[in-house]
């Protein structure tokens, strides 16, 4: 009787443990690859490739990513936000439409490796749509033999039960740059990220990157205190290659309620031509700011600021917070 009483008790604990075992989804790394396209001398290439979350779903506290070779101008991985699913073609137009698509994270350096914050994730829902774009460029200076690479991205989950706190995208675009000819020149947009009155609330960066074409020299970003004036410097990047991204996950950097960000773009043009907002890199040019930051109200969170004009020529912001 003992006995059989003892193997029911195994038994018993056996198949509970086999049934948690089953509730928790294993904590293995999704490994998305994407191809640069066969790069020939001169030649630029955008692709686009569908990809999905896994079936589970996925808290994400780590992602790398990996772009090899020469002529490697960026790796983006990006979720539709709510609402109809446009993907775009395998041949991807100039730029994303940052209207209909948020980026989760993107590259634009041969390595990017970002840990997020003890306790911090970016929610996947199960099987959600996602898209990985590859950007290469071949100079004709380069190797005259066709080249083609296979970049690599890695999204590393993290235990939901150790989440304390989402992260949520930032996108802070500026439309209205225009970069004169045979002169150095500056653009700068401001935007109260943390909202106004009752809806403000503290958010804390933890990474900021900026973006610009060939004519950018300078990329910075200050706090802007909740009276408006600019506080301290809180990004610098020199140089006319792609900025990096800065992680802030050791120290977050706290805005307070009513507090924002400014960002702006130095540029140095020698040509005889004045470059507008645009995403073709030879003859536009860009002032993007793209960021994280936690705590979101919900789940899944991003927060998009346009710095555009109105048609009588005023300048307008406009903030939307995406759900």
């Amino acid at each position: 009787m003992r006995s059989s009483a003892l193997l029911a008790a195994i038994l018993a604990l056996g198949m509970s443990a086999a049934a948690f075992a089953t509730k928790v989804p294993k904590l293995k790394p999704m490994v998305l690859t994407a191809s640069s396209g066969t790069l020939s001398s001169g030649q630029e290439q955008l692709i686009c490739y569908h990809k999905k979350a896994p079936a589970h779903g996925m808290d994400v506290g780590r992602i790398k990513i990996s772009m090899p070779g020469t002529g490697g101008h960026h790796v983006i991985l990006a979720r539709p936000f709510p609402g109809t699913l446009d993907w775009p073609p395998h041949k991807c137009p100039l730029t994303l439409n940052y209207d209909s698509w948020e980026v989760i994270a993107q590259s634009q350096h041969p390595d990017f490796d970002w840990k997020l914050p003890p306790g911090v994730a970016v929610n996947l829902e199960p099987h959600q749509p996602l898209l990985v774009q590859t950007h290469y460029l071949r100079s004709g200076l380069t190797q005259k033999k066709s080249q083609k690479y296979l970049t690599k991205t890695e999204v590393f989950p993290i235990d939901p039960k150790t989440v304390t706190a989402h992260a949520g995208a930032l996108f802070l675009n500026d439309r209205t740059l225009a970069v004169p000819p045979h002169s150095a020149s500056t653009a700068t947009s401001r935007c109260m990220i943390t909202g106004e009155g009752d809806q403000a609330r503290e958010l804390k960066l933890i990474g900021i990157t900026g973006h610009y074409h060939f004519r950018g020299k300078q990329f910075d970003a200050y706090r802007v205190n909740a009276d408006g004036s600019r506080g301290e410097l809180l990004y610098e990047y020199k140089g006319f290659d792609q900025p990096v991204f800065q992680q802030y996950s050791d120290n977050p950097i706290v805005l307070h309620k009513g507090e924002g960000l400014e960002w702006q773009c130095t540029y140095q043009n020698d040509t005889d031509k004045t470059f507008l907002f645009g995403a073709d890199a030879a003859i536009q040019e860009h002032c993007i700011l793209f960021g994280s930051y936690y705590p979101t109200d919900t789940t899944q969170e991003a927060i998009t600021c346009l710095h555009d004009k109105n048609p009588d020529g005023t300048d307008v912001t406009t903030l939307h917070i995406v759900h």
